[in-house]
């Protein structure tokens, strides 16, 4: 689209998207409001979207450009761990969700926690590529 690799269009949204979500979930257990989780949950969701369509858009960006391997490889191993574990997270709230378990677990935030580490540890080295 306009020579520029939808990879680079999409990448921005799990990104922001899981961090905006750490932070609600951390303001909403500070402040004990249960609206802020909701809105974290919605986010994860269309996070755990980004991530899928970022991952793969940059897995065939790979295939086409021709970059030094070992800087892709490490990006790419970064970018694979970070979507599993917002999609594992995903996942969990939104079966949660469906029972209507109304609860916030702490495991939550620590996945999302881990998540956000990885998706800037991914998107660190994708800046230097």
């Amino acid at each position: 689209m306009f020579d520029v690799p939808i990879h680079k269009l999409i990448v921005h949204f799990p990104i922001a998207l899981t961090i905006i979500a750490v932070i609600y979930d951390s303001w909403g257990l500070y402040a004990k409001r249960t609206a802020l989780h909701s809105a974290a949950y919605g986010l994860t969701l269309w996070a755990a979207a980004g991530a899928l369509a970022a991952v793969g858009t940059g897995l065939q960006l790979a295939e086409m450009v021709h970059l030094d391997k070992g800087a892709v490889t490490g990006h790419a191993g970064f970018g694979i761990a970070s979507m599993i574990v917002i999609v594992a997270l995903a996942g969990l709230r939104y079966s949660a969700q469906a029972r209507e378990e109304r609860a916030y677990r702490i495991g939550w935030i620590v996945l999302e926690i881990g998540a956000a580490a990885l998706i800037i540890a991914t998107a660190v080295t994708g800046h230097r590529l």
